[in-house]
């Protein structure tokens, strides 16, 4: 298993060479995850992985937000919240919002809806230089008929392990070395976290936290607390 650093600045290209023919490893802040293609080869290339069962979906690793904001359907996100500037207060999560009408399931939408995780720093321009480098693979039919490119983002472990997502270097390069992964994205791990990062779930009247994670509270503290309460 091959190692750059998220530093490197050979790191986007390695990353989009591998994704041509392979997941990556990729070490978070709090948590190592997987990354592939926002391809149907991508996504059973994760389900090969993770020994995980076909058919399930799969959020992105978020480079562009203008991209991911692009594809809400008009009027399905809280008026604080609509609007570039606005969901960047959700950075250190996942943000999952309507992209498709609610009978829409693929690899990428469940239930009409995608998740997007939003990070900062070097794990961002990681993700932007690949979703660029992933132009030219666009399926819209697996993401509501948007043309979007974020590579499939989600944990690195097997699927249903008891000991949840991988936090460990000497954990994540067993598994990277038992399931054949080819490359592996190194960073400076979080000293005061680690887990599997929060979800919101953005609804034109209401956010709702589908997991809980590291700097949940952080982020909820800052967003508006009447869409907490309603209804």
């Amino acid at each position: 298993m091959r190692e750059v650093h998220v530093s490197d600045p050979r790191a986007v290209e390695l990353v989009v060479d591998t994704l041509a023919h392979d997941v990556v490893m990729v070490q978070m802040p709090t948590v190592f995850v997987l990354l592939a293609p926002p391809t149907t080869a991508g996504a059973s290339w994760l389900d090969r992985t993770k020994t995980r069962q076909p058919n399930k979906n799969y959020g992105t690793a978020l480079g562009s937000l203008e991209s991911f904001y692009a594809m809400a359907v008009p009027g399905s996100l809280p008026a604080e919240l609509d609007g570039l500037a606005e969901l960047e207060v959700l950075t250190g999560a996942f943000i999952r919002i309507s992209v498709a009408d609610q009978g829409t399931n693929t690899q990428m939408i469940r239930g009409g809806t995608h998740q997007g995780l939003l990070l900062e720093g070097e794990h961002r321009e990681l993700f932007r230089g690949v979703e660029a480098g992933l132009a030219a693979v666009a399926e819209p039919p697996m993401i509501g008929d948007h043309t979007f490119t974020a590579p499939l983002c989600t944990s690195a472990n097997v699927s249903g392990h008891p000991d949840g997502s991988i936090v460990a270097w000497d954990a994540a390069h067993a598994f990277g070395v038992d399931r054949n992964v080819p490359l592996v994205v190194r960073a400076d791990p979080d000293p005061d976290a680690e887990g599997s990062y929060p979800i919101f779930w953005l609804q034109h009247d209401r956010i709702s936290v589908e997991r809980e994670g590291p700097g949940l509270e952080e982020i909820r503290s800052v967003l508006p607390a009447r869409l907490f309460a309603a209804g």
